[in-house]
């Protein structure tokens, strides 16, 4: 199995998928976090906060819309510029899955939608 890590406690650093077959032994360091010892090497295990992943997903098309969600550009379907939603499918009903865009981000949201539809 492939466990993603970093070489930093913050997980700023590039992440790697490390083998665990290759992990000597794992361990909670007095620092409160769990290192990963491979030989001579430490590796901190990728924490699942959204400005860690924000970091490493933006590459691939993720953009943090508000404080609570990364959104994948690429899946977005419709923005209700007005309720400030996009939407994940062509039909939006009242069962659709959405996230939410803060007022800051509406622009830039416009912006790179219109980029990737060719409009710009």
């Amino acid at each position: 199995m492939r466990f993603p890590v970093t070489r930093d406690p913050g997980n700023f650093t590039e992440v790697i998928e490390l083998d665990l077959s290759d992990v000597d032994f794992i361990e909670t360091h007095s620092s409160g976090y769990v290192v990963f010892h491979r030989g001579d090497e430490i590796f901190y295990p990728l924490i699942p906060k959204l400005s860690v992943l924000e970091t490493h997903l933006e590459r691939f098309g993720f953009l943090r819309l508000d404080r609570t969600n990364l959104s994948n550009l690429g899946k977005i379907r419709r923005f209700d510029e007005e309720r400030l939603l996009v939407f994940f499918s062509d039909t939006v009903t009242k069962s659709s899955k959405y996230s939410t865009v803060s007022t800051r981000m509406k622009r830039t949201l416009k912006e790179r939608l219109a980029f990737r539809n060719g409009q710009r």
